[in-house]
């Protein structure tokens, strides 16, 4: 109860910037004692400073509180095919530095992987200045089936890989707190803390990547079910007699609207001599390119992906009733020619038993950095929880490096 509750002051603080005790109390519920003795223990911690005074109408004047910036350290990663991305953010999830290290091509087993991430965080910490004993903790987000709890990546089917333990591997090298969750269920955590789902109760990521993921937010808290593998939105299948997934269906949204599906299709049309490619070694840019440039056998490719796509998101409209969709990714660079056909078979595929859907539909411009700084706020969730979380970064010094 107290890890919540330090949360919910936390929470509140973060969303209004600046606040003063009494509005913090009018604003979580809590008594005016509890905050007291909740802001003294965050201040403590140096969680959270005094800034400066509030207006007011005679008495003595309030003393407003905000986030110390500089109160804690961490890094987020992201993993994509052939990329890692590292960066350092504060307290405020503010990236302050970011460094990407490439993927060597067939190295991609579980130790390669954690190697990798090993050196991309420590190399980060370095050309920043900062020092070990400033980082409190290390998220990952990884683009698979993950069990937050125990750290096991289910299914990660960019590296085929099932039931592997890369948390455990990477905290035996880096000597931080771990912390793991799917990719799309970070970016939902960013979202809501500094995104289009700040201030929104209830909203949906939709990722378009090589595959198609989903975060959900649920009354404000993220939702990821029994055992934590929630939104795997990707693997819902539409057509039973559709082309097949990396799952083992077939006609999964997936396989239809991921980019690497929509990049097999074109290869097929370039093989039945529908499309004639500059080279043979083909690459999803290639194909957005030659779309965007009139092709029409790849318009219709990227069509017909939307309109499987938005079947898709109608099912999510009427089983969540989202406040928003949130589509990112590097899927979202093929822009009307996909979503022009999913806003039209979504709605094609509404019922208007349920009234008209007040759903917003946004699409987000891509940037991979929001990736890895969603990883980075799962550490700073933790830190919201309990001081304990973040012994590894009381070292030395909370002053960022000069």
């Amino acid at each position: 109860m107290r890890a919540m509750s330090r949360s919910t002051i936390l929470d509140a603080i973060r969303n209004a910037g600046l606040i003063s005790r009494i509005d913090l109390a009018r604003t979580t519920g809590f008594s005016q004692s509890s905050v007291t003795g909740l802001t003294a223990e965050l201040i403590r911690e140096q969680l959270i400073i005094e800034k400066k005074v509030g207006e007011y109408e005679g008495g003595r004047p309030p003393m407003l509180l905000s986030l110390n910036p500089d109160g804690a350290y961490v890094v987020g990663v992201n993993i994509t095919f052939d990329t890692i991305v590292a960066v350092i953010i504060n307290m405020e999830a503010r990236v302050l530095a970011i460094q990407r290290t490439p993927i060597e091509k067939n190295r991609h087993s579980v130790a390669d992987i954690a190697d990798g991430i090993v050196r991309a965080v420590q190399a980060c910490i370095w050309e920043a200045n900062f020092s070990k004993e400033q980082i409190s903790g290390v998220g990952i987000g990884i683009p698979g089936l993950v069990d937050s709890d125990s750290g096991i990546i289910r299914f990660m089917p960019n590296y085929n890989w099932e039931n592997v333990n890369l948390r455990d591997l990477v905290q035996m090298q880096l000597k931080h707190p771990i912390y793991i969750e799917n990719s799309s269920n970070t970016l939902a955590i960013a979202e809501q803390w500094l995104g289009e789902g700040k201030g929104v109760g209830n909203f949906l990521v939709v990722t378009l990547e090589n595959g198609v993921g989903l975060g959900i937010v649920i009354q404000g808290h993220l939702y990821r079910g029994q055992s934590g593998t929630a939104g795997e939105f990707g693997h819902i299948t539409i057509d039973p007699g559709g082309p097949p997934c990396r799952c083992g269906k077939n006609g999964c949204v997936e396989s239809y609207a991921g980019n690497i599906s929509i990049l097999r299709a074109a290869r097929i049309a370039a093989q039945n001599g529908d499309w004639k490619p500059q080279h043979p070694d083909i690459t999803y840019d290639d194909v957005l390119n030659s779309a965007l440039a009139g092709n029409t056998c790849l318009i219709d490719i990227f069509k017909t992906a939307g309109q499987k796509l938005g079947l898709g998101i109608s099912h999510l409209i009427t089983l969540f009733n989202p406040a928003k969709i949130i589509f990112t990714g590097r899927g979202v660079r093929a822009g009307a020619l996909m979503f022009d056909s999913m806003d039209a078979q979504m709605k094609l595929h509404l019922s208007t038993k349920f009234g008209p859907s007040q759903t917003q539909i946004v699409i987000k411009h891509w940037n991979e950095k929001d990736w890895a700084r969603g990883a980075g706020t799962l550490v700073l969730g933790e830190l919201y929880k309990s001081p304990m979380s973040r012994m590894a970064g009381l070292g030395k010094t909370m002053s960022p490096p000069g």
